[in-house]
């Protein structure tokens, strides 16, 4: 298998167009971080964008960075510490800005800092046959043409080679804080999400139940106090985060993520013994010991209308999922990005 490290867009360009010419199936390959959310399929080509990681422009002023897609996520940190901002994404410091993107790997605190695809402002591809494209832009007055960096947000690299992005950034909260209650699950959490104002997470899992605070010192007072008008028995951990996705359960041969309205958490997690459920979002992980308990719950989000993607472990496949029917958009956009369908 060839193995390709670009190091300019025109590289990118070049290489995808010759392989897409031979007919090559390409995987695009960041921090390696998110690639068991995708089925396997054969590869001939392997292309890092690992080379393209520099800083293209970052005013802190402005609240905007632009860099190149294969940044880490631990260097863009450390670059926008500097300014005393973050990009509040739910990652490993290993992973790539594009992977990322290309993933959709939103932050567990988007009850407050909303989703990772509304902070892509501008984002530069290079599709399947070779042709550099570049959606949006850097100023919010400019609303005109197709959203590709929202549809390439998400689309694990079938779209395209994302090369350089344009992401708005935030400040870092002041005061971070999380407190831990011991019990309670789903009631006592759906409680302190009606009743805290605008934190930044609220986690379930059987037994435990995090509220994740952030902002000013003197909000986090408050909304601490809201809290303990639902219930004083809690732990406080000061400058603390949730765990990130990656880190759930480690010893677990598969982890699936399951995605649904809110109101449905309670119906599928009540069959389980092991779940974190992003409560007031919809989203809720399972750990799994075995490719048969995979299918029950998957049936079972399903019945409830929601979907489930495998996030960890060996042949991931898509094959059982109930065809969608918007399938057929799907196919001719992929068509038009991708003709000799390297990329998928």
């Amino acid at each position: 298998m060839d193995a390709l490290h670009p190091h300019a867009k025109s590289d990118v360009a070049e290489m995808l167009a010759d392989l897409s010419a031979a007919g090559t199936p390409t995987l695009i390959v960041g921090g390696r971080q998110h690639v068991g959310r995708t089925a396997p399929r054969p590869i001939g080509a392997e292309l890092w964008t690992t080379q393209l990681d520099r800083v293209i422009a970052y005013d802190p002023a402005e609240m905007l960075a632009v860099v190149e897609a294969g940044m880490r996520i631990r260097d863009l940190e450390a670059l926008l510490a500097g300014g005393g901002q973050e990009w509040p994404v739910d990652a490993h410091p290993d992973a790539t800005v594009g992977g990322v993107i290309a993933a959709g790997v939103s932050g567990m605190r988007r009850l407050r800092t909303g989703l990772m695809r509304d902070t892509v402002v501008e984002l530069e591809l290079v599709t399947g046959d070779g042709r550099l494209i570049r959606s949006g832009a850097r100023t919010v007055k400019n609303v005109t043409g197709f959203d590709v960096h929202r549809l390439a947000t998400g689309s694990f690299g079938s779209l395209g080679v994302i090369v350089q992005v344009a992401i708005k950034v935030r400040p870092r909260p002041k005061v971070r804080r999380v407190l831990v209650f011991g019990d309670g699950g789903m009631p006592l959490a759906e409680a302190l999400l009606g009743t805290v104002p605008l934190p930044a997470a609220v986690i379930a899992e059987p037994g435990l139940v995090e509220l994740v605070l952030e902002g000013w010192p003197e909000e986090v007072e408050e909304q601490t106090e809201a809290a303990r008008a639902v219930s004083a028995d809690f732990e406080v951990q000061e400058d603390e985060l949730p765990t990130r996705t990656d880190e759930l359960w480690p010893g677990a041969p598969i982890v699936g993520e399951a995605a649904l309205t809110p109101s449905r958490i309670a119906a599928v997690v009540r069959a389980n013994e092991r779940w974190r459920a992003l409560v007031g979002v919809g989203m809720v992980w399972f750990p799994f010991d075995d490719e048969d308990r995979w299918r029950y719950v998957r049936a079972v989000v399903a019945a409830e209308s929601g979907t489930m993607t495998r996030i960890r472990g060996e042949n991931a496949t898509h094959d059982d999922a109930p065809p969608r029917p918007e399938a057929s958009v799907t196919t001719a956009l992929l068509n038009s990005f991708d003709p000799a369908g390297i990329l998928r």
